[in-house]
């Protein structure tokens, strides 16, 4: 299979090496660092640090400044009067100026759930961007391999051209002999002008592919006239790498950690407090006057009944894990299809290319026979050409399938993740 296609690739590696090639690889490379999104794992990440940097301040000390100035229409009073004794009343106006502090001795594990949370979501984030840039490298490949085949369809038009130009050259010294038709050579004319329009159009053709590859990968055009044909890609049996599959794995893992975060709000949170304030009535109800005051001690939190909050939300959340499970195992399904239906293009293209050479050589026996027979005047012009049609048709399919089954394989490993 390969005996006719790695002198090709030999002649295209080499050839591009001497201009200074861009291979595939570097098309892959260049449109990551190129693409928007990339960035956007970058923003993830600081947005994740910021949040993490919050999280933690949950363990820190929290200082609170309260005031209040209220005044109220009735105040505890003593119905008792005792003599020679004065039992002050308390004031309807009060006021009150605290600082509180309070600080976290026990949670439950909620600020280690939310920073797990956290975590996991940045992943997902990220994962997300990677699955773009696997369909960025899915289109790289695509518009890279167009550019060599109509690279491959310049390079044949090339030479047919050359072929009718020679042979035209040779029938005008017949006509200014007066031994063959001006027509014969006029049809050689046509069809020269037919092979530069077929020329021009794959020409054009090339360039559009460039133009989407330049805008894809940030290179300039003329740093990408050296396109290397890759080698085949093996096609084994390694597991798939798909990053959708990791992205299920993280979403699951985002679920999971919310869980985890739920079953926290259900245990005793504990925490240490000191206030110290100013105002009047101070601790002492019964006085009259401003005065400074200060308490401390420990709060105990712990929610007994919430109508089965937790229970529904682990529901929810359990659900929407096996959906997610649901969709990867059909992602699954689907790409294992898509790679039995490219190995079959495979297969198909490497049955073609054992026939290829043979039909080229083939095709090009006859064209010979038909140029020898047209110079001995034996021939029409119209029966060389299409002969000629013949070889060039065949040459540009021998050469179209070589790249074609090139890019199958490469396109199975992106398939597949690779």
């Amino acid at each position: 299979m390969f005996r006719f296609l790695m002198p090709l690739l030999l002649l295209l590696s080499g050839s591009a090496l001497a201009q200074g090639s861009f291979p595939l690889d570097s098309a892959w490379a260049s449109a990551r660092r190129h693409y928007p999104l990339l960035r956007q794992q970058e923003a993830t990440d600081r947005a994740t640090a910021l949040q993490l940097r919050n999280i933690r301040t949950g363990y820190l000390p929290q200082a609170e400044l309260n005031g209040k100035a209220t005044y109220q229409s009735d105040v505890v009073q003593i119905p008792i009067k005792l003599p020679n004794v004065s039992i002050p009343s308390i004031p309807k106006d009060q006021y009150n100026l605290s600082l509180d502090v309070r600080q976290l001795i026990y949670d439950g594990g909620a600020t280690t759930g939310q920073r797990d949370l956290q975590l996991a979501r940045q992943q997902a984030d990220r994962q997300k961007v990677e699955v773009d840039l696997h369909q960025l490298r899915q289109q790289v490949t695509q518009v890279y391999f167009n550019a060599l085949i109509w690279d491959a369809h310049i390079t044949a038009r090339h030479e047919m051209i050359a072929e009718v130009k020679q042979r035209r050259q040779k029938l005008q010294a017949g006509v200014d002999n007066g031994t063959v038709l001006a027509s014969q050579v006029d049809m050689l004319q046509a069809e020269a002008l037919k092979g530069e329009q077929q020329l021009e159009e794959a020409i054009n053709g090339k360039q559009a592919a460039l133009a989407t590859l330049a805008l894809l990968t940030g290179k300039t055009e003329s740093e990408m006239n050296a396109l290397v044909l890759p080698a085949p890609a093996a096609t084994g049996n390694a597991p798939l790498q798909r990053p959708e599959l990791a992205l299920f794995r993280f979403q699951q893992e985002v679920l999971g950690s919310q869980a985890k975060l739920t079953e926290s709000l259900t245990r005793p949170k504990l925490s240490a407090f000191v206030q110290g304030g100013y105002g009047r009535p101070g601790l002492n109800l019964l006085s009259d006057k401003f005065d400074f005051y200060y308490m401390g001690g420990l709060r105990l939190n712990w929610t007994l009944w919430n109508w089965r909050y937790q229970r529904t939300e682990r529901a929810v959340l359990h659900e929407q894990e096996t959906g997610i499970q649901a969709q990867s195992e059909a992602f699954d399904l689907q790409t294992r299809a898509k790679l039995l239906q490219q190995q079959a293009e495979i297969s198909t293209l490497q049955t073609a290319m054992e026939k290829d050479k043979e039909i080229v050589e083939l095709r090009g026996k006859v064209k010979n026979v038909s140029a020898a027979q047209l110079d001995n005047g034996v021939m029409t012009v119209h029966d060389y050409l299409t002969d000629l049609y013949a070889e060039t048709s065949a040459v540009i399919a021998g050469r179209t399938r070589e790249i074609q089954f090139v890019y199958a394989t490469i396109q199975y490993q992106v398939i597949k993740g690779y």
